[in-house]
């Protein structure tokens, strides 16, 4: 099993927050961003009841060292959200949960090897943003 560990707290609506983590193999060892063939982030509402609603056009979009997401050598990833990502979907709710579903893949021992992790994210709605 790959792991992705992370921390995240609640978002406030039209910020732009940064998320970190760190991809591991299923030894707890980092995987560096440049062993990783693939990375896409989706990223949809989960309002109750669940749209799904695609939100920003993150819809299995690559995000291996672009779109606002990067990976290093010691396989620390960053996201840093734009403010289109903390958009509230709808706004009767006074929050709502925005599910970031990241997928990668990399070579291990002549095979490749599929990690994914989902983060939910509390968006507090601010009804006075613009």
């Amino acid at each position: 099993m790959v792991n992705l560990t992370v921390f995240t707290a609640l978002i406030l609506e039209k910020t732009t927050p940064k998320i970190t983590a760190v991809i591991e193999d299923e030894a707890g060892t980092p995987i560096p961003g440049t062993s990783l063939a693939t990375l896409t982030l989706t990223l949809y509402s989960m309002s109750d009841p669940p749209t799904h609603a695609i939100i920003n056009s993150r819809n299995a979009q690559s995000v291996l060292n672009e779109n606002g997401v990067t990976v290093d050598a010691g396989g620390n990833l960053a996201w840093q959200l734009a403010s289109a990502d903390t958009v509230i979907q709808d706004n009767t709710l006074p929050r709502e949960i925005h599910r970031a579903e990241f997928r990668w893949t990399y070579a291990s021992g002549g095979n490749t090897v599929v990690g994914a992790h989902i983060i939910d994210m509390t968006v507090l709605n601010l009804e006075k943003v613009a």
